[in-house]
């Protein structure tokens, strides 16, 4: 018996990437004499032998073997690769054990994994060299035994055949004029000859040499007659055609012989003359180069005529970029029209929009007018009228698009944002210097929504403009990035990428796996375990979401469900909450979590324990509501097939011990965590011992430069140093003060019950969040908002908390990062949108259900007073 270590398809693969493809396979027992496939059916999978024996047969009325397979040899992949039937069929010899890959995993296999495209290019090359020399040695003797044959006919019918062999097509006057033989009376004579020559049946008076001749004829031709020869009959035959106006004929034969320039004049020249056999001279000129096609535009226009949507394409594509600068502009937009409706043939019809769009901008800026329309362009402007609605109702999903118009829109409101606030008289007691500075704010928030520039530069920017116009001192404007929790957000970072690096996120999830049943709800609760205890241990909820939705995924496929059925949206929906939107009830499940808080600026610092305790009621709460949401929308899941105890195993197995790298990784981790829950012990800040943890990740070597240069963001770094430094610019010019004055007295009414006005700033989270999304919503929430907790009589980290929960929604799926991570990671087969969109109405309800019941709780704590 083998393992898959030993298997040749799969040795270049990793231990991990092993256990995971060992979760998708089937392991399939077969006993002797059963007929796996059989010659002509359908190939929809790969087998690899795992144990036992397999022989292949061609079936005619005598089957013949072919080879015999053994442990660790695959079958099944020339079907799999050309998507034509089966060539064979397979028996087993003796008793076996087959893994069994569907098609849909052997496609994401071949994409993902290169070594298994190498393997199967080195085994269909060792396959195509064995055929090559069978061919050999197959010609050599059909060319002596075709030879032999011929050479019984008489020399005269002999010398007729070869002299025939360069030519697709000939004429029985032809035969008549040349060899003075009439071919018709000849056939009935000698029966045999009909194996090398017969007529054609779609042209009487016409022949060819049958197709399991003429090859060969071709080659005793060439040995026999020789080039010179074969080149005067050639052209021979071409002025026989022109005389006789044989023109189909003539292009057949040039085509055939590559002189696609004279084929192309005679085609031209029955064009010009009305002739009306372009269909059929369009498929003799199939291969000819799209060059050649394009080289004038009155062919152009003659071949977009009768060629396929997408060869129309492909010739504009060459006129453009051969001719495009000799054209007038009606050619111009005759293209760009012929382009609109090749595209709306092929339902592309955004961009069929756009080139009709392009042709009556160059009709406007010309001034042509009344230009005739090719046929069907009513049908086309339906067609695209159809596409325009439903692009408008997929765009719904998002408010916001890049686009030329919106990019002028976002610098005149840039522009008017900042010329508004420097001229109009100060609000509420704020000085200049605090309008500018609100102006300048409003001009960023402006720039993210419509994000033509990057975050972290139209931050830098923005620190450029308080420096320069003189609103804050230097040391003000980057003060986020002297601030402890900047360097906690580097240090937090870097374990992501240690973690992610050593590959313990893997191992942690399969045994918490492992631990529960193998059928569809036992796996379930596995997957909430899952998430729940790497919640802390990866401050990253990306990070976890890549991990777990494509791990159920895996376990989707092992239980036999298909994509986006309900057993595999029940597994990855789990998956998707609790290892990515429960982040914000513990310290270290994001390291937003830690942006947030340090753009609160609390007087007395919460560590860990502290939030997880402060926390731990809307946990609970949230996690009973979506368990039950979960349960009822895919209760009666029907499960195909059991996982096996075995496959789990082998995952593990696979894995093998613990390497150097994980251990580091997860002891430093762990000795990180522990630290951060005893620091009301110690009473060290949290920056220094993520720093001592880092310390240990480079000293071991488990970080490396080349990690920290890349699994670091940077970037992200540079903008949340500007949103530090934005919190303490709005308290050195007052605006903080002012804020909370105008929030309290608007929202005043709710300032008496902590329920209702935290149900506001849920509410008003989840509409920002329509508009801005991911850290920059947290970022302006958190700076607006947190004024109103002093008023409330409300501990900021509530707020904070709060928003956290609330800023991260998925109604629509451009809402959330962290949603559209989880659909892409199992490219949509996981879930669908309408399903996730139901589970985040859910998701709205379980998080303001689980603060409005955690309110008397964090009463009794004293955080409302």
């Amino acid at each position: 018996m083998t393992t898959l270590k030993k298997i040749g398809m799969f040795k270049q693969l990793s231990n991990i990437e092993l256990s995971k493809l060992l979760g998708k396979l089937e392991l399939h027992p077969v006993t002797v004499g059963t007929v796996l496939f059989r010659q002509g059916d359908p190939g929809d999978r790969l087998y690899v032998i795992k144990s036992g024996k397999l022989e292949l047969f061609v079936e005619g009325r005598t089957p013949q073997m072919i080879t015999v397979l053994s442990e660790g040899d695959t079958l099944g992949e020339m079907a799999m690769l050309t998507g034509e039937r089966r060539s064979a069929t397979a028996i087993a010899a003796t008793d076996a054990e087959l893994y069994i890959i569907d098609r849909e995993t052997f496609h994401h296999l071949v994409e993902e994994q290169p070594s298994i495209s190498t393997y199967f290019i080195h085994l269909l090359s060792r396959r195509l060299t064995t055929t090559n020399e069978q061919l050999m040695t197959t010609k050599e003797m059909t060319f002596q035994a075709t030879a032999k044959e011929l050479d019984a006919f008489p020399p005269q019918l002999v010398h007729l055949l070869l002299s025939c062999a360069p030519f697709p097509r000939v004429s029985g006057k032809w035969l008549v004029n040349q060899f003075g033989i009439e071919l018709e009376a000849v056939l009935l004579q000698l029966p045999n000859l009909t194996r090398f020559i017969e007529k054609r049946k779609d042209s009487p008076g016409w022949y060819t040499l049958t197709s399991e001749t003429c090859q060969v004829l071709t080659e005793i031709a060439t040995m026999r007659l020789g080039h010179e020869e074969r080149r005067k009959r050639m052209t021979d035959m071409l002025s026989f055609y022109e005389a006789e106006e044989q023109w189909e004929a003539a292009v057949e034969l040039l085509a055939q012989s590559g002189r696609w320039p004279e084929a192309l004049e005679v085609v031209d020249r029955i064009r010009s003359q009305g002739g009306d056999c372009q269909k059929s001279l369009h498929a003799l000129l199939h291969s000819c180069p799209p060059a050649l096609l394009v080289s004038s535009f009155a062919r152009l226009a003659n071949w977009i005529t009768h060629a396929t949507p997408e060869e129309g394409l492909a010739l504009l594509d060459h006129a453009w970029s051969e001719y495009g600068e000799h054209y007038s502009n009606e050619q111009w937009i005759a293209t760009y029209e012929w382009a609109s409706q090749l595209h709306a043939k092929l339902d592309r019809h955004q961009q069929a929009m756009e080139y009709l769009t392009l042709a009556e901008a160059k009709k406007a800026s010309t001034g042509i007018i009344g230009l005739e329309k090719g046929p069907g362009s009513h049908l086309v402007q339906q067609q695209l009228t159809r596409g325009h609605i439903r692009r408008l109702v997929g765009s719904a999903g998002g408010l916001f698009q890049r686009s030329r118009k919106g990019s002028w829109l976002a610098a005149f409101l840039v522009a008017a944002s900042l010329a508004i606030f420097h001229y109009i008289e100060p609000l509420g007691g704020l000085s200049h210097s605090a309008m500018d500075f609100i102006g300048i704010g409003i001009a960023a928030v402006i720039l993210w929504i419509v994000n033509i520039i990057p975050d972290y530069i139209v931050s830098l920017g923005m620190v450029m403009a308080w420096v320069l116009g003189g609103l804050v001192t230097p040391e003000v404007a980057l003060s986020g990035f002297a601030s402890t929790t900047w360097l906690y957000m580097i240090f937090i970072m870097a374990f992501i990428a240690a973690i992610t690096r050593s590959g313990i996120l893997y191992r942690v999830s399969l045994n918490a796996l492992k631990r529960f049943p193998r059928h569809y709800r036992g796996q379930l609760w596995g997957v909430v375990a899952g998430g729940i205890l790497l919640n802390p241990l990866i401050p990253s909820s990306s990070a976890k979401v890549t991990l777990g939705v494509p791990l159920a995924r895996t376990l989707s496929e092992s239980m036999g469900f298909g994509s986006n059925s309900r057993g595999a949206a029940g597994l990855g929906l789990a998956s998707m909450i609790f290892y990515g939107f429960t982040a914000p009830f513990v310290l270290t499940g994001s390291y937003t979590n830690m942006m947030a808080y340090g753009l609160a600026s609390i007087a007395q610092p919460i560590n860990w324990l502290q939030w997880f305790f402060y926390a731990l009621p809307s946990f609970i709460v949230f996690s009973g509501v979506m368990l039950m949401i979960l349960h009822v929308m895919f209760r009666d899941v029907r499960q195909v097939r059991p996982i096996s105890d075995e496959v789990l195993e082998e995952q593990l197995r696979l894995l093998g011990p613990w390497s150097r790298g994980e251990r580091i990784a997860v002891i430093t981790t762990l000795g990180s965590i522990s630290l951060l829950i005893l620091q009301p012990l110690h009473g060290i800040d949290s920056a220094w011992v993520m720093l001592a943890g880092f310390a240990v990740l480079v000293i071991t070597g488990a970080l490396d430069r080349q990690t920290v240069s890349t699994g670091i963001d940077w970037t992200f770094l540079l903008f949340l140093g500007v949103a530090f430094s934005f919190a303490a610019a709005t308290q050195a010019l007052g605006i903080a003060d002012a804020l909370s004055a105008f929030l309290g007295d608007q929202l005043g009414i709710f300032l008496s019950s902590p329920a209702l006005l935290l149900t506001v700033v849920i509410v008003v989270s989840f509409l920002v969040t329509l508009v801005i999304r991911d850290d920059p919503a947290v970022i302006l929430l958190v700076t607006a908002l947190l004024p109103l907790a002093e008023k409330a009589g409300i501990h900021p980290w509530i707020f904070v908390f709060v928003i956290l929960l609330a800023t991260d929604p998925f109604f629509f799926p451009y809402q959330s990062p962290t949603y559209l991570t989880a659909y892409y990671s199992s490219d949509g087969k996981s879930f669908t949108h309408r399903q996730g969109q139901i589970i985040a109405l859910a998701y709205a309800f379980a998080i303001i259900l689980a603060v409005s019941v955690s309110v008397p709780y964090w009463t009794w704590l004293g955080l409302i007073s």
